[in-house]
């Protein structure tokens, strides 16, 4: 959705989302320009104007703004916290951009004409189309279009109108409101469900679950899902072995309709399935699936390469067969890359392929995996086109699932109990399965030492020098320290 919004918001939205977070503290201009990029006297425009922004919005009242020497400071007295605060100054700035508008727009009224459209939105015919040309080719990874002189501004497919209608409406109030809300009444009136809801899961889960009911109740009358057969084989299981299915079935007109459902909660929520539910579904899915027989070899190849010694236990490899299949099932029926699902699908294309680049470069052994599997077995059904989102499928699930892992020798020689205190205290800041610790420096990622430890000049390990294990600073920098190896290592 950050598509939407043009330069200067969304560095002045990054500027409140560091002051706000900070509350109350003075942030240095230097932190801010390097943060952000930008030329001092820029950071003091854009900090007036965020402050305008802030006073012109009645919703977001009671926040102070100060200019100290060096430095910029915000504080909030009113009874919201950042994450209302931050998401409430989002929508204000994507309802500042047009094609934002547009979307909007069309989706509460039906316009026969540009003309029409030009005349609410209050620009200029020829202004319009260039929008609406640019807004069309972030719409592709969609596989849809705004037209006119239809009963529907948005064409496409019904499927692909649903799961945009949803991405289109989360991402812009993120919780704040809930569209449709009303149709729902039937629904949030009954006891039953709403407690089942409530002892399962968080607020904003039950409330993307009232989003997308809110869309099925106000298309599936009109623009029934069909769902092809196939398809529909995989979504079955779904429908009798999770409670969330249950809960919810008497509010469809057909099968296919709840089925469709059930795929767009695993599409946009993680873990509305327990671990317990994805081994039962792992073992309902039908083999005779070409998806379901596509999914499980590579799950296999794949515990083979990464787990070669220890399999993976009966959970672990169910929930990555169900994040494969679900990608899967987005490559085949919905025509989209899984990886969309990963990562936002309208942002800018060069700051996607940057994180392609970047992430690829990271996981040397995840491409040489997938390129090799796609070589040994032709009978992988999925087409070519969606080798790469496939491949990022998979190495996203990797920093998932299989934990990172480092060494580490610590040598505090002040006194006799210093170096138990830094173990026991890592042993509690960290998963005690991502560390190990060793008495041999040379078996070491890291050593964590406050005298001279004679090792190789060219050794690649990293020391982390200690002057007093109480020093509250010291604790900082280290836990970075460790955490950056971590992120860093394969």
């Amino acid at each position: 959705m950050e598509f939407f919004l043009n330069d200067k918001h969304k560095k002045k939205l990054e500027l409140f989302k560091v002051l706000i977070f900070e509350d109350g503290e003075k942030v240095p201009f230097t932190y801010l320009q390097h943060y952000l990029d930008i030329s001092l006297s820029t950071l003091k425009r854009y900090f007036n104007e965020l402050e305008t922004d802030i006073q012109n919005n009645h919703d977001l009242k009671m926040i102070a703004f100060e200019r100290n020497t060096g430095g910029f400071q915000v504080t909030n007295h009113s009874d919201f916290k950042i994450d209302y605060l931050v998401v409430h100054l989002r929508l204000y700035y994507l309802n500042e951009s047009l094609q934002f508008k547009i979307i909007s727009s069309i989706f509460t009224k039906s316009y026969l004409t540009a003309d029409e459209l030009a005349e609410d939105l209050f620009v200029s015919i020829p202004y319009l189309y260039k929008q609406i040309n640019t807004l069309n080719e972030q719409l592709k990874g969609f596989h849809i279009k705004v037209i006119f002189h239809s009963d529907q501004n948005l064409c496409g497919e019904e499927k692909h109108l649903r799961m945009f209608s949803f991405y289109f409406y989360w991402n812009a109030y993120r919780g704040i409101l809930i569209p449709f809300e009303s149709e729902l009444n039937s629904v949030f009136t009954c006891p039953d469900v709403v407690e089942s809801l409530k002892k399962r899961y968080s607020a904003s889960v039950i409330k993307r679950i009232k989003l997308m009911l809110g869309i099925t109740f106000m298309r599936q009358y009109k623009y029934p899902i069909i769902l092809p057969k196939e398809i529909k084989s995989i979504l079955q299981p779904f429908e009798i072995t999770t409670e969330i299915s249950s809960i919810v079935k008497r509010y469809f007109i057909s099968e296919d309709e709840h089925l469709f459902f059930n795929l767009m909660l695993r599409s946009f929520i993680s873990d509305i399935d327990s671990s317990k539910e994805k081994v039962i579904l792992f073992n309902t899915f039908p083999r005779t699936s070409t998806l379901v027989f596509s999914s499980e070899l590579l799950i296999n190849e794949y515990e083979k390469s990464f787990y070669p010694t220890t399999l993976m236990n009966p959970q672990k490899k169910a929930s990555i067969f169900y994040y494969v299949l679900i990608g899967l099932v987005h490559s085949n029926y919905f025509e989209i890359n899984p990886m969309n699902f990963f990562r936002q699908v309208m942002i800018n294309e060069q700051d996607n392929t940057e994180f392609l680049k970047k992430y690829i470069k990271k996981h040397p052994k995840n491409f040489s995996f997938y390129k090799n599997f796609r070589k040994n077995h032709p009978e992988f059904t999925i087409d070519s086109s969606f080798n790469l989102g496939i491949y990022m499928l998979l190495t996203i699930l990797t920093d998932m699932f299989l934990l990172p892992t480092i060494t580490i020798y610590i040598q505090y020689s002040s006194n006799n109990f210093g170096s138990i205190f830094i173990k026991n205290r890592l042993l509690t800041l960290f998963n005690p399965e991502t560390i190990t610790f060793t008495n041999q420096l040379t078996e070491a990622d890291i050593a964590i030492v406050d005298n001279f430890e004679v090792h190789e000049e060219k050794e690649k390990k990293k020391f982390f020098f200690i002057n007093s294990f109480l020093d509250e600073r010291m604790w900082f920098e280290l836990i970075v320290f460790i955490q950056k190896n971590l992120l860093n290592s394969n």
